[in-house]
């Protein structure tokens, strides 16, 4: 980490418009209008799912996109709509708003999800190639591999700053789930990171740990009780809060983090940019399946 001086308040929203102009800079050089399609399942959708819905579907309209919202109402339903997007030449992002609280688990779901058209970055064939850091399908003809948008938004916030550096950090990331914790980690970790997740199950002594020795401190939990303790960040470390309620108290970090996240600028809108550029990767690898090598 840099030597620390003073507090950064990392500016979330001013990230996110500057990857969402890329967007539509790459859009209008599209010779079609893409579209994008959200799945719900009828009664399982909390109201935090479709807020964050709402503001796909609107992002998408106000990018000049297609957007479309469909509704199952069973699981039976929802996977024939997820095959008929996939077969839906005029939808090139299928957006599946986790969690579906089904009794199939989600991560079924996520491999319904055509790899093609999976701009979360969800299906195994996309997490295998982030295993693998393969950061290219074919990059002499510029395809790029798409990755979860959420853990994306994360690494390009801390990559925007001086303050921090991925490289030999030891960093603590507060979540083990397949959209934010594993993803992270393993972009953290092709970054030169070394990486300690913790999750419910992890004792707070071993939690306080890792945290008192992390240079860098990612937290997702969706508990809106769990509350990390201030004084456990080291000084100059940088903090980024990616839950809805918030999982720690930014005041109490100034003066003692280089880098936090404020509430009501945090990585929401950072994700839905993420997003977004992946469906502008997924609309080029779909002018070119054959390089490619992706299924259906």
């Amino acid at each position: 980490m840099a030597e620390f001086r003073s507090t950064h308040v990392l500016d979330c929203r001013g990230l996110a418009d500057g990857f969402f102009d890329w967007v539509r800079a790459r859009r209008a050089e599209l010779p079609y209008t893409p579209g994008l399609a959200t799945l719900t399942l009828k009664g399982h959708t909390d109201a935090g799912s479709a807020q964050y819905r709402d503001m796909i579907l609107k992002d998408a309209r106000s990018l000049g996109m297609l957007a479309r919202s469909v509704e199952a109402r069973d699981e039976a339903e929802l996977t024939a709509a997820v095959e008929n997007l996939n077969a839906d030449h005029e939808v090139q992002g299928v957006v599946v708003m986790y969690p579906l609280r089904a009794r199939r688990p989600d991560e079924d779901f996520m491999d319904l999800v055509s790899a093609r058209k999976d701009i979360e970055g969800l299906h195994s064939l996309n997490l295998g190639y982030l295993l693998k850091f393969r950061r290219w399908l074919d990059e002499p003809r510029g395809l790029k591999c798409v990755v979860p948008a959420t853990a994306k938004a994360v690494v390009k916030a801390l990559q925007s700053r001086p303050e921090v550096s991925l490289d030999g950090a030891f960093c603590t990331v507060v979540n083990n789930s397949m959209r934010v914790g594993k993803p992270l980690g393993l972009m953290l970790e092709n970054l030169g990171a070394t990486v300690v997740k913790c999750y419910d199950k992890t004792a707070r002594e071993t939690l306080e740990a890792c945290v008192r020795r992390s240079d860098v401190v990612v937290t997702a939990v969706p508990d809106p009780s769990f509350k990390l303790d201030p004084e456990w960040v080291k000084p100059g470390a940088a903090v980024v809060d990616v839950s809805f309620g918030g999982n720690v108290d930014s005041e109490a970090l100034m003066g003692r983090a280089a880098l936090v996240t404020a509430p009501g600028n945090r990585i929401g809108r950072l994700t839905r940019a993420m997003m977004f550029v992946n469906l502008i990767y997924s609309c080029a690898a779909a002018a070119a399946p054959e390089a490619a090598g992706r299924d259906s």
